[in-house]
């Protein structure tokens, strides 16, 4: 089944700090990284690492960033389906303390201005799986989004809001919700959310708006998936935590190319897990073939 990608490729500025800044405060940061990433780069680059079938789309745009982001693009063999000239694609400063934990500071270029006719040229026939991320159902870009998802027919729309979840303007997110997306999301999204107290009643309340699966990570206590009758659970894996950065997306990515490929949902969490695990063992989101092989070999 063949997955389409729909987002961000933006460049991701990594840079090491004992901790995060107060306002005011002065801090040495060291060892800065320079890489392509974005939600849909980084569950694209699992779904590669899966050998999924899928196709990436992101609008490439026109200055330093592009060039940056169109090289890597042609490296990974994706064929630009998105390139508009007006401006060019955006950045993100990652702040990551000695804890692994990340702050991110995003400013949006191209990738932030959707637009209708972009669509027009997708042909949608193709495709089983569509994935979006929750920094694309923003502002403008939502309503461009959600209308689109809304036309789609006999389509599994998978959506991972993120932490912009309570961000999205209200009829936007009822749009979205309204096509009954499989959601992927984190426990304080979850919570933050619904406002409710426990992660049960968070499912409860979020299926009641989505009427299927719902995914929650949990960090440590692992992944869980509500079907509105059975929940499925699956433990977490021990890892020596480099940085968070894309834990989520290659999370969500392990998801889509494991039921793709005809795998139950218990697996496809326990896979997942595994991939996550690897994920945060190194700098980065996106990890080689070579680099994942081995380390997805660590936690069997």
């Amino acid at each position: 089944m063949k997955t389409l990608v729909i987002g961000a490729a933006i460049i991701d500025m990594i840079l090491q700090v004992e901790h995060v800044p107060a306002s005011g405060e002065d801090v040495l940061g060291q060892d800065l990284r320079t890489m392509v990433g974005g939600c849909a780069y980084n569950v694209a680059a699992t779904l590669r690492n899966l050998s999924c079938e899928h196709d990436l789309c992101v609008p490439v745009g026109e200055g330093a960033h592009a060039d940056i982001i169109k090289k890597e693009l042609q490296k990974r063999e994706y064929p630009i389906l998105i390139h508009d000239k007006e401006k060019d694609n955006g950045f993100c400063f990652c702040l990551v303390e000695k804890s692994g934990e990340r702050t991110f500071i995003t400013t949006q270029g191209i990738e932030g201005e959707f637009r209708k006719e972009w669509f027009e040229n997708i042909d949608i026939s193709g495709y089983k799986n569509v994935y979006l991320a929750g920094y694309q159902a923003c502002g403008e870009n939502g309503k461009v989004m959600a209308e689109w998802l809304a036309g789609l027919k006999g389509i599994d729309i998978y959506f991972a809001p993120g932490p912009v979840i309570c961000d999205i303007e209200r009829d936007t997110m009822k749009q979205i919700l309204a096509v009954h997306p499989i959601l992927h999301l984190n426990e304080k999204e979850l919570l933050d959310y619904t406002g409710e107290d426990t992660v049960k009643q968070g499912l409860e309340a979020l299926y009641r708006m989505t009427q299927n699966r719902i995914i929650v990570t949990l960090g440590s206590k692992g992944a869980i998936c509500w079907d509105g009758q059975n929940l499925v659970q699956a433990p977490a894996m021990k890892a020596q935590v480099i940085d968070t950065i894309g834990a989520g997306d290659s999370h969500i990515g392990a998801v889509l190319a494991c039921i793709s490929q005809g795998k139950s949902m218990e697996e496809s969490l326990n896979v997942a897990n595994r991939v996550a695990a690897a994920v945060v063992g190194v700098q980065g989101a996106v990890i080689s073939k070579e680099e994942f092989e081995k380390k997805m070999e660590e936690y069997r």
